[in-house]
């Protein structure tokens, strides 16, 4: 039944005196293709993998019982709450009091300030003083942190109770014409060094200056990209929204070309593959050749540049680049082509092979489309409980206060004379100190109206404790493990399909009905454990990749680190190569799992052995397929490429587009993914097939009682022949040759 992972020379049948590799697969005279009667492989795995699957359960329970994404999602006040829902729901945009004090710190994950930010209806339409809203029609959507609108507070009071109500920050000391930005009212970029004025043309003092353009410019100077990027936003979506025919349509014709190259390769494979080098070669030097024109158009009339998208596109050196790297890859796709052009015809013989698979189990091309789907799955589950998780955190508030009028200078208040004897738990307060927002307010009541204006407790973040930011990266690896396994389940899957087409000897008539279907359900239910097992280890390497990285990331901000880095590096480099190394292993110890039902450790090492013992077939069979399929993609990518250039090249005056390449940008990464998915199964479909070829030259000489399961073209390119039967005839026996 398989128990959890073995030597490669546990199994005496595996090992033979004498030889490196283990001996070759002995003929066996029951073997028909993929074993049908199986049992349960790797169940310590299994049960490890389900026990696994437990713990993300719990994790998810708790964030969702303790979490609320909205926290994240939307703009928080200063006491924690979130704008637009509860007792907030119609105001759902945040106003900042002060937003030059934004020059503090902003952090652009969570728009924190520090100041006091309350959640209004509206952002404020125009500059004004804090008590000048005694005709300001959105004085009745603007709030103070008592809750009370500003209008309302100025009915009540009066022009002397609002002034008091602005000196103890309960109601804005000023206004900003603003506009919301994800939920955040950020005042509108004005001229730099211009004092701002109100509607009335005064000036708006703040902290005994008046308020200038440069002062706001550079509080929300954290958002400047933001800001950019979410005008170049809008500039791509208005060009998508009259483009997305277009999109729809050339995604259309992608799933077009893929279909038909697939249609023609079942019977055209070598001209369509010595077409497709040439194509690749002719759109090489189309590109060449379009990047040298446009050079010259900028060198001749150079255009001026308003964005960032725009400074790259209109500079001619990035033609010249785009120019020179095509040349290189050219140069180096030909140099290929000329020393590999032999090799190549092997190669196409085992395309046509895949191709006369797939053409017999056209279900093979839909199996993506599940994967996909559970992949989609398992995402969107990482993301939501990533999100609950996050917010799942007690709110952090900090005190903060201003240091030059309160303190002199200092970042720390003293208050000992008053709390001494009252129910005040504080007898300072520290400029960024955590606080409980309850207790300070106690404290608050008793302070004097100029101390209460200047220092306050801000909400600020939600703390991770330790327990969360383990679940955080519980969640993490869940994602990693189980989306390898599915992964490896539609490798199992395909493998076992197309191997049941190998060893069919009279195809198609050999070949059994639902071949994907039966894969599936024997992958799925016997082989779930080694599946899992395999899966494991290709997450802990990227695990490892990934917490290389975050280190890495983090040593940035510790000054000159050269060997560190240099060190982290070297050892990113070497994880990357070993999960390269792996997955190739644990991709060929699928086909024989799929094959034979072996456990997964008996299955790495008779394909590792396997593969050893041939080498240097496996070295140039396997690259030249897998060039052959990367001109393909890129064929396919470049003609949509193309198509797509052209037509939004043509639209972009017509239409009035703003970046007319960015819709060509995504047909091409549309194009790349669709005929990914496509090449992918024919890259299964060949793997498969080429062990499955090397177990046959193994287990069978062309004898007839040993005959060769492979295709006429494989026999004739390695030439090998099966052997008819002996035949009579008047004087005696003969044997004959004939390829069966």
């Amino acid at each position: 039944m398989g128990g959890c992972c073995c030597g490669c020379g546990d199994d005496d049948d595996d090992k033979e005196e004498g030889s490196t590799y283990g001996k070759p697969t002995p003929y066996d005279p029951n073997f028909k293709g993929p074993v049908q009667k199986r049992c349960c492989t790797d169940i310590l795995m299994l049960i490890v993998f389900i026990v696994f699957w437990i713990g993300m359960f719990y994790v998810a329970g708790y964030g969702w019982t303790n979490g609320d994404p909205d926290r994240l999602l939307y703009p928080t006040d200063s006491q924690g709450r979130v704008c637009g829902e509860g007792e907030l729901s119609d105001r759902s945009k945040l106003l900042f009091f002060d937003i030059t004090s934004c020059i503090v710190g902003v952090t652009t994950f969570t728009f924190v300030c520090p100041t006091t930010q309350v959640c209004v209806s509206e952002c404020p339409d125009d500059n004004r003083l804090g008590s000048s809203v005694d005709s300001w029609d959105l004085a009745s959507k603007i709030y103070c942190t008592t809750g009370e609108t500003v209008k309302a507070v100025y009915d009540a009071r009066g022009t002397t109770g609002l002034a008091t109500a602005i000196a103890d920050l309960e109601c804005p000391p000023y206004y900003l014409k603003s506009e919301s930005v994800v939920g955040r009212c950020i005042p509108t970029i004005v001229d730099v060094n211009s004092d701002i004025l109100d509607v009335n043309g005064n000036h708006i003092p703040v902290n005994g200056q008046n308020l200038t353009s440069t002062n706001v410019t550079d509080a929300v100077n954290g958002l400047s990209d933001f800001l950019n990027l979410r005008k170049i936003g809008e500039e791509v979506l208005s060009d998508l929204g009259i483009v997305w025919p277009y999109l729809l349509g050339g995604l259309f014709v992608v799933l077009l070309l893929c279909l038909i190259y697939i249609f023609l390769m079942r019977f055209l494979v070598g001209v369509i593959v010595w077409l497709t080098i040439f194509l690749v070669f002719g759109l090489l030097i189309f590109g060449i050749g379009w990047s040298y024109t446009k050079y010259k158009e900028l060198d001749d009339e150079p255009m001026t540049a308003t964005t960032l998208l725009e400074t790259f596109t209109y500079q001619k050196n990035t033609y010249l680049a785009f120019g020179i790297i095509l040349l290189i890859v050219f140069l180096i796709l030909l140099l290929v082509v000329i020393f590999l052009r032999e090799r190549i015809q092997i190669a196409i013989e085992l395309i046509k092979e895949a191709s006369r698979a797939i053409s017999n189990m056209w279900f093979a091309l839909l199996f993506p489309i599940v994967t996909f789907f559970l992949l989609a799955l398992v995402i969107v589950w990482f993301v939501t409980v990533a999100l609950w998780l996050q917010s799942a955190g007690d709110r952090v508030y900090v005190f903060d206060h201003e240091v030059d009028k309160s303190t002199g200078g200092n970042n720390t208040v003293d208050f000992t004379a008053v709390a001494n004897g009252t129910n005040c738990v504080y007898n300072s307060f520290t400029k960024g100190e955590e606080c409980e927002l309850d207790k300070f307010e106690v404290c608050q009541e008793l302070m004097s109206n100029e101390t209460k204006k200047d220092i306050s407790c801000l909400f600020m973040e939600y703390y991770q404790s330790p327990t969360l930011f383990r679940m955080q990266i519980y969640n993490l690896f869940g994602l990693l493990w189980t989306g390898n396994y599915i992964l490896a389940l539609g490798q199992c899957t395909l493998a076992g399909a197309f191997a049941s087409y190998y060893w069919a000897f009279n195809k198609p008539k050999d070949i059994p009905s639902f071949a994907v279907s039966r894969a599936f359900f024997r992958a799925f239910f016997w082989h779930t454990g080694s599946l899992a097992f395999g899966a494991l280890i290709i997450a802990i390497i990227q695990f490892i990749r990934i917490v290389l990285a975050y280190t890495q990331n983090k040593l940035k901000g510790f000054g000159d680190n050269s060997a560190a880095k240099f060190f982290l590096k070297c050892l990113g480099c070497c994880f990357w190569c070993l999960e390269k190394i792996f997955k190739y292993i644990n991709k060929n110890a699928y086909i024989l799992i799929a094959i034979y039902g072996y456990h997964f450790c008996k299955a790495c090492c008779r394909a590792l052995n396997l593969l050893l013992r041939n080498i240097l077939r496996v070295f140039v069979l396997n690259s030249i397929t897998t060039f052959i399929f990367f001109l393909s993609q890129l064929l396919i990518v470049g003609i949509m490429g193309l198509i797509a250039f052209l037509v939004f090249d043509s639209l972009r005056t017509s239409e009035d587009l703003n970046y007319y390449l960015i819709p060509v940008i995504l047909l091409a990464v549309f194009a790349f993914f669709i005929s990914w998915a496509f090449f992918s199964i024919y890259d299964m479909a060949v793997d498969t097939l080429f062990l499955c070829f090397l177990e046959d030259l193994e287990r069978n000489d062309g004898s007839p009682e040993k005959p060769y399961y492979m295709s006429k073209g494989l026999k004739k390119v390695l030439g090998k022949k099966n052997k008819a039967p002996k035949a009579k005839d008047g004087e005696g026996e003969v044997m004959a040759e004939e390829d069966m």
